[in-house]
């Protein structure tokens, strides 16, 4: 789920194909997620949900396989459910995702055979859900909207409550605290790319105007949400400051829309951001 790749390559036509490199050719064969971002999404979650818990231990090394490669099947989903709508088989898609499915399985088990972690398993049909909700949208083309992306993050991110559950083994509100704060970063990737992108094209003014608008309200909402939760006492004004860079780059770029894009910085800033917002959340909802 990257919301960057569909809209930016406008000259791939014109460009001869790269030649697969060995790096390519191992990702293609294991049939690995292509998406930078989607990575971040999953494992900044899932740290910050040990560092909030305040502990480390082989619950969360299971955990961390198995939705690793539950993640990894997703790629291997997307084909073969493509394939299954186009009445095209796809035999070694669908055969990856039995492996990969079975691993997340196997390395998920103990902690509901051995440690009783049972509140697991809602989530994680949840998850299960949610992924073939996302293949159904990509098949219909409907999976980089702006609904398409946020039911993908919600996903993603089930892993900040699901470590912090498995990390203390025990489940409260803080849990559900960083599941929404989680959610609430990374949506505001989605609104702040498209503002960007859209703005490189002239033409679609109408589309540049939404895209601001929608950017505007978002982080707006976003940023009046955090004062209120902050003042009424039900989180620590700490929480501001895990936000500000990303607050503070998307109303930059709302003052001073750019009709330039570079891609490489985009990506250095937002695994900088990603840093300061999982220090700040661990010291916003951990216990002193």
């Amino acid at each position: 789920m990257d919301v960057i790749n569909p809209e930016l390559i406008l000259n791939a036509a014109a460009t001869p194909p790269a030649r697969p490199t060995p790096k390519r050719k191992i990702r293609s064969a294991l049939r690995l997620p292509k998406e930078h971002g989607a990575w971040a999404m999953l494992y900044v979650p899932l740290v910050a949900g040990a560092l909030v818990a305040a502990s480390f231990n082989l619950r969360v090394v299971w955990l961390f396989f198995s939705t690793t490669f539950l993640f990894i099947a997703r790629e291997s989903l997307l084909a073969w459910w493509r394939g299954r709508h186009r009445g095209q088989p796809q035999p070694q898609a669908f055969k990856s995702l039995v492996i990969y499915a079975l691993l997340a399985g196997l390395c998920g088990a103990p902690l509901i055979l051995v440690y009783k972690l049972y509140w697991l398993m809602p989530m994680g049909a949840a998850t299960a859900g949610l992924l073939f909700y996302n293949a159904e949208q990509a098949t219909r083309r409907e999976d980089r909207t702006i609904a398409g992306e946020v039911m993908a993050i919600l996903g993603l991110t089930l892993t900040a409550p699901s470590t912090y559950y498995v990390a203390r083994g025990a489940w409260d509100a803080t849990a559900l605290w960083l599941w929404a704060l989680c959610a609430l970063y990374f949506t505001s990737s989605v609104f702040y790319v498209k503002l960007r992108v859209h703005w490189l094209n002239r033409r679609k003014q109408e589309q540049r105007r939404q895209s601001w608008w929608r950017c505007a309200l978002y982080h707006t909402a976003l940023l009046a949400g955090l004062v209120i939760a902050g003042v009424s006492g039900n989180l620590s004004l700490l929480v501001l400051l895990a936000f500000a860079p990303v607050l503070g780059r998307s109303f930059w770029h709302l003052a001073k829309p750019a009709e330039r894009i570079n891609l490489k910085r985009i990506g250095m800033t937002e695994i900088v951001y990603s840093l300061v917002f999982l220090v700040f959340i661990t010291l916003t909802l951990r216990p002193l």
